[in-house]
């Protein structure tokens, strides 16, 4: 069995710092500041822009090698073309894990780029979620590391289920409905293109906390299928259940799903025998 990673100090960072943090507390990258101060994070917190000396109250610094300390999480909120230059900034200060929001890599074509990226930051040591997804919410600790709509001005019951979506605007989406329906959520996190966490080590990782009592994916497509195997089966052993909405089904979603995260769908037979194996639900 494949070991699980250890993600604690993506989840419980002490140190967040925001590149491309904007004054534009509404927009992709201002939200994710915005965010965190509603929540009163308590841990320090780095805006990252040249253009400013200070944003929403804290210094801002104009890149990484300047920050004071080394960042646990870094958020990217750049276009595209800026983010492997960020990477490699990260890589370098020996950042342990980056959130990238921009899309414009795998699922756009640019796989080459992608991988490059995701290779060097390997090198390092440094674990990516994303590229083209929306981040993560730890509703345990109030770390909001997103810049959804979907947690502004709302302050969730806690409660034990834990949500892992490939897709970044349906994950939040849903999660929002879900909300406004009675769903107490624990953790809610989107992995996107997955050039390096996906969203089978994320919920491997979620598992572990005892107070997990139903996991809920939302999938465009698997990679290793043994490892998915892995996870269910272990979702088996703890009592936990799992309920599974696949996308990819027919010949359009599929191609619509590889267009949307760089995903490739697989076989519904294999799925739909792991499923009855193991008691998953499939939504």
């Amino acid at each position: 069995m494949s070991a699980i990673p250890s993600l604690d100090k993506l989840f419980k960072p002490e140190r967040i710092a925001i590149v491309g943090a904007s004054h534009n507390m509404d927009s992709i990258s201002g939200r994710p500041l915005k965010l965190l101060q509603q929540n009163a994070f308590p841990g320090a917190i780095y805006p990252v822009n040249p253009k400013y000396g200070e944003i929403g109250g804290l210094p801002c610094y104009p890149d990484i090698p300047s920050l004071p300390e080394t960042p646990d999480v870094v958020l990217i909120g750049v276009r595209a073309s800026l983010v492997p230059g960020v990477i490699e900034q990260c890589a370098d200060r020996g950042v342990g894990y980056a959130a990238i929001f921009a899309s414009g890599f795998a699922e756009s074509g640019g796989e080459g780029i992608q991988e490059e990226m995701a290779a060097r930051a390997r090198e390092k040591g440094l674990r990516i979620l994303g590229p083209n997804c929306q981040g993560l919410v730890n509703l345990v600790d109030c770390v909001p590391l997103t810049f959804s709509a979907a947690m502004e001005q709302r302050r969730c019951p806690l409660g034990n289920v834990a949500y892992v979506s490939q897709s970044g605007a349906f994950g939040f989406a849903s999660f929002s409905m879900g909300v406004d329906r009675g769903v107490r959520f624990r953790y809610v996190v989107t992995t996107g293109n997955q050039s390096d966490l996906d969203a089978i080590d994320v919920a491997r990782y979620l598992l572990q906390d005892p107070e997990v009592h139903y996991l809920l994916l939302y999938l465009e497509g698997l990679r290793e299928g043994h490892r998915f195997f892995e996870l269910i089966a272990e979702a088996h052993r703890r009592g936990v259940p799992i309920g599974v909405l696949k996308a990819g089904v027919s010949a359009t979603s599929k191609e619509a799903a590889k267009s949307h995260t760089g995903a490739l769908a697989g076989d519904e037979a294999v799925w739909n025998a792991l499923y009855r194996q193991f008691g998953v639900l499939p939504l």
